[in-house]
């Protein structure tokens, strides 16, 4: 059996698909790393919210880094923006 040329080509179209398809869209959320602990993590995300946002969740993760006993700690707060100031009546 032959492999065309184009199969590469559609095999590449194809993986990009499936990665962007299972990439979240967090378009209302900050993320942020620390060497330290989680809650520094959590916390230098917090720092990163816009004013008045309200956190609707987080969550965190414990990073290995390179085989190393020395785990980085990444923190993802989603929030919901604040409303935007009612325009005065004329």
């Amino acid at each position: 059996m032959a492999i065309s040329r184009s199969f590469p080509c559609r095999l590449v179209a194809l993986t990009t698909l499936l990665l962007v398809g299972a990439a979240p869209a967090l378009a209302n959320s900050v993320t942020a790393d620390s060497i330290l602990d989680q809650e520094g993590a959590k916390q230098a995300a917090l720092d990163q919210l816009p004013r008045g946002a309200t956190v609707t969740g987080s969550r965190c993760q414990e990073i290995g880094v390179g085989g190393m006993d020395n785990p980085r700690y990444r923190c993802t707060v989603e929030y919901q923006p604040a409303a935007a100031p009612a325009q005065p009546s004329r």
